[in-house]
């Protein structure tokens, strides 16, 4: 994706007109940028003409790179507003030695003066909650103090900020003594940086656009998911990287599909994705234990390059693994699973010196954030619980014996990679890689659904 990184400006720049709002938008989303910017002392943006106003307001241009942070304290306001910083900035040197700053606020710019002692006949100001300053090199050049959260963008709609890119405006929303970074942006821009973040680019178009479907489907229906912005930038969300992971063939399948969303009975659907079911995926309410009628479980003919996985752990590791979970059944000494038609394991049973402990549904995965491996790559294994011997059916010949397991640990061997709710992504890659169109894979994945 084309983005020259801007080189650092040596001299403060301001150019003294309006930067009138370039990204007016019909439906946009709030991205919390959470991998980076959550909860931070400061953020820096840059860019070689960057708006910067309040929410959703006039955006004057400011040149530069700026280190963002919390401003807080009382000031004097000299009563007099400019229409751009240049004005604002002209009039600094009539206030020399009051500790004077540029503040853009509600009314425009004006003049905020720190009076070290000497009270000069003007109204005072307590900064407000969203009060920011815009540094360069360690001293605020202007702060912006206004009744909505500073925001910046870019004069080419992409603005750098920290070590990455995004479109249209970064919003930076204050909470006490620290900053949230939140990208107010195009629903439809949103998607171009979150399709290629979930799936290669290099996969077939009809498994992409079934991404791009899924994907905004998913957007739609999670709006407002967090307090202060509807997603996050992580997979608790979507994973979204700005314009870092863009490219012309993730773009094109989100143009190609412009607007379009799945429905069930008239409602957006969950559109719950995960990478790999290994051959089966599995009902909503087997995994969270909540009934709903399009994610249901099925055999899956179509994945082809599907994770295969071992984990193994001594009994001593599951024992620790089961004392923090607070399953209180002594040291563990037998594991043991059922399964469905579909060879996925809904039960997963510790039996332990004190007691036993059944796991069901996607605790059987997740139980394992608690080893150094963390969760279990999906629920389609099988688990062997030492070495166990087998004898062929019928046979009293020895060697048709079979041994599987390790002595002294229990050996979980597997297929798949996720929560296998939905749609696997590889099985979109073998449907497409079939000849299916991305309505036939989302119908597939998601039953008795209709994208419109």
């Amino acid at each position: 994706m084309k983005k020259l990184k801007c080189l650092f400006i040596t001299a403060f720049v301001a150019v003294g007109c309006y930067f009138t709002t370039v990204h007016a938008y019909a439906d946009t989303i709030r991205v919390g940028l959470e991998k980076n910017f959550k909860n931070v002392a400061s953020v820096t943006v840059n860019d070689s003409v960057m708006g910067v106003g309040i929410g959703n307001g006039v955006k004057y241009p400011i040149a530069g790179t700026y280190t963002i942070k919390p401003v807080t304290g009382n000031y004097y306001v000299i009563g007099e507003y400019f229409n751009t910083y240049a004005e604002a900035n002209a009039k600094l040197p009539a206030y020399t030695g009051y500790n004077c700053v540029v503040a853009l606020t509600d009314k425009g710019w004006t003049i905020y003066v720190r009076t070290d002692g000497k009270k000069l006949n003007k109204a005072t100001v307590n900064t407000g909650n969203y009060c920011v300053g815009f540094a360069y090199e360690g001293k605020y050049k202007f702060i912006v103090d206004g009744s909505s959260p500073a925001r910046v963008n870019a004069s080419d709609g992409i603005i750098g900020v920290g070590d990455n890119y995004y479109r249209d405006d970064i919003e930076i929303y204050r909470q006490g003594s620290t900053l949230t970074a939140v990208n107010v942006i195009d629903e439809e821009k949103y998607l171009y940086g979150v399709i290629n973040s979930e799936m290669p680019s290099s996969w077939s178009k009809e498994a992409q656009k079934a991404q791009a479907v899924a994907a905004r489907t998913y957007m739609e229906r999670g709006k407002e998911k967090h307090d202060i912005y509807d997603l996050c930038d992580g997979v608790h969300c979507q994973d979204y990287n700005g314009t870092k992971n863009e490219t012309e063939a993730g773009i094109t399948a989100v143009n190609e599909t412009k607007g379009l969303c799945i429905y069930y009975d008239g409602s957006l659907i969950e559109a719950v994705y995960f990478a790999s079911d290994g051959g089966a995926t599995i009902d909503g309410a087997e995994a969270w234990g909540y009934e709903t009628p399009y994610l249901k479980g099925k055999q899956d003919t179509y994945e082809k390059e599907y994770k295969e996985w071992t984990r193994q752990f001594t009994y001593s590791e599951l024992t620790d693994m089961c004392n923090a979970r607070g399953y209180n059944i002594g040291n563990v000494i037998k594991v043991e699973a059922e399964y469905n038609k579909n060879g996925i394991v809904t039960g997963l049973t510790f039996r332990g010196s004190k007691g036993q402990k059944m796991l069901t549904k996607d605790e059987i995965r997740t139980a394992f954030s608690a080893t150094s491996g963390g969760s279990l790559f999906s629920r389609n294994f099988t688990v062997a619980s030492g070495a166990e011997t087998t004898a062929a059916a019928n046979s009293e010949n020895a060697s048709a014996e079979t041994t599987t397991g390790t002595a002294g640990v229990v050996t979980f061997t597997g297929k798949g990679n996720g929560h296998s709710v939905g749609m696997s992504q590889y099985g979109a890659k073998g449907m497409a890689e079939a000849g299916y169109t991305f309505e036939d894979i989302l119908k597939f994945y998601y039953t008795g659904v209709e994208i419109k």
